[in-house]
């Protein structure tokens, strides 16, 4: 009995530090935009987060949403969201991983409502962390995940079923992190066409 109980113990002990256990999600809805150039300023490629939030695995979540309605709104919160949502997520990343696709051309779209980019980035409890890259183009298990979780997000953010965010200082570092991230790996696969010399520019694949 006794011996029965040590390795339950043990048994315990393992699983409880699994390395891949997950600890919190970062999703980032985005698309890449154009600030135009003027007599004084060249003009800037630059990505405008429709949505970005971190989770963790009970849906609980620090989220930020960009409006343009007709003026830009920016709105910081914490909500929560059903668990299940999550969970049907984590089980689709295989399937997103599978099918990711990366970015092949860049658009003006600054009301920010045509195929964005959505990429996400699960962190595990040793501190390891997992990028994932994804567009959404059929009613897939990968594509109903995200646009759940999407949309639940947002059914907060609209019913304001939500508390405002207290410290957005150190949530806005990290979204600004995964922007840079999402930057660099973006031009790395295709990388930026010349600014425009005028109001008007050629986006070419």
């Amino acid at each position: 009995m006794r011996k029965f109980l040590i390795l339950l113990v043990l048994f315990g002990f393992g699983c409880s530090s699994d390395p891949k256990k997950i600890s919190s999600i970062e999703l980032i809805s985005y698309n890449w935009d154009l600030k135009l150039p003027t007599p004084s300023f060249k003009g800037e490629f630059y990505i405008q987060p429709k949505l970005y939030s971190i989770l963790n695995l009970d849906g609980e979540n620090e989220s930020y949403v960009c409006e343009f309605s007709p003026n830009k709104n920016e709105i910081y919160f914490h909500s929560k969201i059903d668990a299940s949502i999550v969970t049907a997520l984590v089980e689709s990343l295989s399937l997103i991983e599978k099918n990711e696709i990366s970015v092949d051309s860049y658009r003006q779209d600054g009301c920010m409502e045509s195929s964005p980019m959505y990429r996400l980035k699960v962190i595990f409890s040793n501190k390891e962390e997992k990028f994932y890259q994804y567009s959404l183009r059929e009613d897939g298990k990968a594509d109903l995940a995200i646009r759940k979780l999407y949309g639940a997000l947002r059914v907060n953010q609209i019913e304001e079923n939500y508390e405002k965010m207290k410290d957005t200082v150190s949530f806005g570092a990290k979204k600004q992190s995964f922007i840079n991230f999402s930057m660099h790996a973006d031009t790395l696969n295709l990388p930026l066409p010349p600014l425009p010399k005028d109001n008007k520019v050629k986006f070419i694949k």
